[in-house]
């Protein structure tokens, strides 16, 4: 088997890191590297996961790559870093508070490699720290429209509705470096939505695999969806990269009605999770963001898409630029679900 390099990106996660490691270990890989890029954790973070890793088989390399401080934004920086270091053949990304199932995992490697694709996306599901419990990411109708279709451009489309998430992908390397892909560097976190989009639009095949390869740890302490503030609107500076990634591709009219899907799902989920003073910001950037749309496009994804009421008023008081009605439904879903 090819070699596989596992990129764990770190920070001040001291209680998960040793799940992470020892869930890579268990794959019994014959020949991979585990590069842990260390984003200037201030805890334990680097000491446990060099006492793991000193029980790793010989054959499996260690290559850590240790900040000094804390990196610029999520984890661009440290993902970037572990891209440069890789030299396997197939890349697999984990976050270090995450962990995968080892024979799930083999199988989606496996996959790959004997295909002529460039990447593999794999199924997921959630653990919620907070309860101890395990929940399966609802894309099911995604999962089974990607079944049903052999149509490239359909299944683009479909991957471009499911989550951006990169851990839960096998890519292969040459694809990356081929299409000088990377994670953007900037002042601002969910920057896997620029790089989903990337590699959906640039790659000339990719695989559906449904089983379950990664597990996502939610609520736990000091993730980056709790206490947000205004972040969420740096969702659209990322809605720019991706816009002009298109556009130099050639794909914009191919993907605009994709593109306008996915920012108006991120419109939505903005208003659940910015803080109530920057929902003024919220409505000027998301009014800027949604003016190309046109009013035929706009029509014609409020009738494909499944938005409750709320959400069709808000995003028609966006579309008019009705800054009083915007707010006022925002309020008015607030009161209804306390």
């Amino acid at each position: 088997m090819s070699r596989v390099s596992f990129i764990i990106t770190t920070y001040n996660v001291e209680a998960y890191v040793a799940t992470a490691l020892q869930s890579v270990i268990d794959c019994d890989f014959p020949d991979c590297e585990v590069i842990l890029v260390d984003d200037g954790s201030r805890d334990a973070t680097r000491q446990v996961a060099e006492l793991v890793m000193r029980g790793a088989p010989s054959y499996m390399e260690f290559k850590p790559v240790y900040f000094a401080s804390n990196s610029i934004g999520g984890v661009a920086c440290a993902a970037n870093v572990g891209l440069a270091r890789a030299t396997g053949k197939f890349v697999v990304f984990i976050d270090g508070d995450d962990w995968i199932l080892p024979q799930a995992l083999r199988g989606a490697v496996t996959q790959l490699m004997e295909s002529n694709a460039d990447f593999v996306v794999c199924g997921c599901k959630e653990y919620w720290n907070n309860t101890g419990t395990y929940t399966q990411y609802p894309e099911d109708a995604h999962w089974e429209q990607a079944r049903q279709s052999g149509n490239v451009q359909r299944r683009r489309e479909i991957l471009l509705k499911m989550a951006p998430f990169p851990w839960r992908k096998v890519y292969r390397r040459d694809f990356l470096e081929r299409n000088n892909i990377r994670f953007p560097v900037g002042d601002y976190f969910f920057e896997d939505n620029p790089f989903h989009w990337e590699t959906t639009v640039k790659a000339g095949k990719f695989l559906f695999y449904p089983s379950v390869t990664h597990v996502h740890r939610m609520m736990r302490q000091g993730q980056t969806v709790t206490g947000m503030g205004i972040k969420p609107l740096q969702i659209f500076d990322h809605a720019k990269t991706i816009v002009a990634m298109l556009r130099e591709q050639g794909a914009w009219e191919e993907q605009r009605l994709s593109y306008f899907d996915w920012l108006v799902k991120h419109v939505l989920w903005c208003t659940r999770y910015v803080s109530p003073s920057g929902l003024n910001l919220l409505f000027d950037r998301a009014t800027a963001a949604l003016e190309p749309i046109g009013e035929v496009s706009f029509s014609e994804l409020l009738a494909n898409g499944s938005f409750s009421l709320s959400e069709v008023r808000q995003l028609t008081a966006l579309q008019v630029k009705d800054r009083l009605g915007f707010l006022a439904e925002i309020e008015d879903q607030s009161t209804a679900q306390k």
